[in-house]
């Protein structure tokens, strides 16, 4: 007989009543960490949606009283030659990491510095946005809420001498917050928050705190969502078109989304040459954008806010060509000193296209613009999941559904790229490509994403490199 059979191995011990206090103390810390991060949340909601109530605020009042400023062909975006050069100064002069369109100068706060942002960030971005949009600058309010809100949550774990960790997750809370409350979207705010810091990762352990800041942010700043009551009128289209629609249109938002963010870095190349005038080249940006408002109208200036429910409601009329006119200037007013955010003109450009899309296929117009409008953000930003719940959220029945399909295709059609340099890579987009991860997205070199060996993809370019080799075979 073998040892085995001698000595037989001793029976499994059967779990004691005493060893319950294991699962007392383990649900004791989840408690403390709930009540914890729901309070944290709760504050960091309260204050996010008073300062975006405010700024909002402040933005209709300014708005309203420049768009009295008209004196024979005088309009208001004449002093968008003045009124870049004074957000540059403003921007420079008190708080330099509040340049550009906000949600960036976050994520690179987040990542680098553990949330830590200058508390004096917050008036002055609310200031230099103001006076962007007032005087017509193509961008959006969601990047100042968003950097406002982080500005504000950073100043309360200073406040209440918060970690470092602490502080970089109730830093997270104050994006969702801004995104939410700004847009009267809670869930895909809370969404945002956690995926936009990475292509292809979600920061799980902020998403509780973050969806009660969101939530409390919406209720104290009561904002509705940007779009009109929409039907879910698809005509004759039965689902496989739909489908087969959606796919094919969110490859086409996917280009545009490409378009934007490849015209924003090609004009930051361009105008690096200036970079010791930054008034000059303010001036000039708000005197190509005054120049344009005068040739194609001022339906481009601004946050543009009429044509987007005009494109979605389908009683627009626009061209193509508008898609383009507002990624340029989106693109000119970023880029030359303007401040504000890009989700907005993202919205704007997204709604229109799919507007112009549906005119030129005899589709239903209202609801492909609703595609767009979705599906534009979630490739420039690379956050499907919250375009995706956006579009569930604010759009009626099947429209929100076919709208997240139309989001996800046109977030793997733009490929590594991003309208947020600093989003850092967190995996591949497709497993026949090799990407460097764990850096930022600006860091990717034209070398940097290579074809994988032994992929269908590196099997095709062989291929096709052996069918060029046979059309012209090396010569003798």
């Amino acid at each position: 007989m073998k040892d085995r059979d001698l000595n037989p191995a001793p029976e499994e011990s059967t779990p004691q009543l005493s060893d319950e206090y294991r699962w007392y103390s383990e649900h004791t810390a989840l408690l403390v960490s709930t009540l914890k991060w729901a309070l944290l949340g709760a504050v960091a909601g309260l204050c996010v949606g008073l300062g975006t109530k405010a700024f909002l605020w402040a933005l209709a009042w300014a708005t309203g009283e420049a768009l009295r400023l008209k004196v024979g062909v005088f309009r208001y975006y004449d002093l968008l030659p003045l009124a870049l050069p004074l957000c540059v100064w403003l921007v420079r002069t008190f708080a330099p990491t509040a340049k550009g369109h906000g949600t960036e100068a976050v994520i690179t706060a987040v990542h680098t510095r553990s949330g830590r942002i200058n508390l004096a960030v917050a008036p002055v971005k609310l200031l230099a946005t103001v006076l962007t949009l007032a005087f017509g600058g193509s961008v959006g309010k969601e990047g100042p809420c968003a950097q406002i809100g982080a500005s504000i949550t950073s100043g309360f774990a200073d406040l209440l001498r918060l970690g470092d960790e602490d502080r970089r997750r109730l830093v997270i809370c104050g994006i969702g917050a801004g995104f939410g409350a700004v847009f009267g979207t809670p869930i895909s705010g809370a969404l945002f928050g956690i995926e936009v810091l990475y292509l292809g990762r979600i920061e799980y352990s902020v998403l509780f705190p973050c969806l009660i800041a969101s939530i409390v942010g919406h209720l104290v700043c009561g904002v509705s969502p940007p779009v009109p009551v929409l039907h879910d009128n698809f005509g004759r289209l039965n689902p496989t078109e739909l489908v087969l629609l959606s796919v094919g249109f969110g490859a086409i938002c996917g280009l545009i989304a490409l378009t934007m963010i490849e015209s924003m870095r090609g004009l930051e190349r361009g105008l690096h040459r200036f970079s010791a005038h930054p008034y000059a080249t303010a001036a000039a940006g708000g005197l190509f954008l005054a120049v344009i408002y005068h040739v194609f109208g001022d339906t481009y200036a601004g946050l543009g806010s009429t044509t987007i429910e005009g494109a979605l409601s389908g009683s627009l009329h626009l061209l193509l060509l508008g898609v383009a006119i507002k990624i340029v200037t989106t693109a000119v007013t970023l880029e030359t000193g303007g401040s504000g955010g890009i989700i907005t003109p993202l919205f704007f450009i997204g709604s229109t296209a799919g507007l112009a899309f549906a005119h030129m296929f005899h589709l239903p117009a209202g609801a492909f613009a609703a595609f767009g409008f979705v599906a534009v953000v979630a490739a420039a930003a690379n956050t499907p999941i919250a375009a995706a719940v956006m579009g569930i959220e604010m759009l009626p029945g099947s429209v929100g559904v076919y709208a997240a399909l139309c989001a996800c295709t046109a977030y793997l059609i733009v490929g590594h790229r991003s309208v947020y340099a600093s989003q850092k890579l967190g995996f591949s987009k497709s497993a026949g490509l090799d990407v460097p991860l764990g850096g930022t997205i600006g860091s990717l070199g034209r070398d940097s994403v290579r074809i994988r060996p032994g992929s269908v993809a590196a099997r095709l370019h062989s291929l096709r490199r052996v069918r060029r080799w046979k059309k012209s075979p090396p010569s003798a």
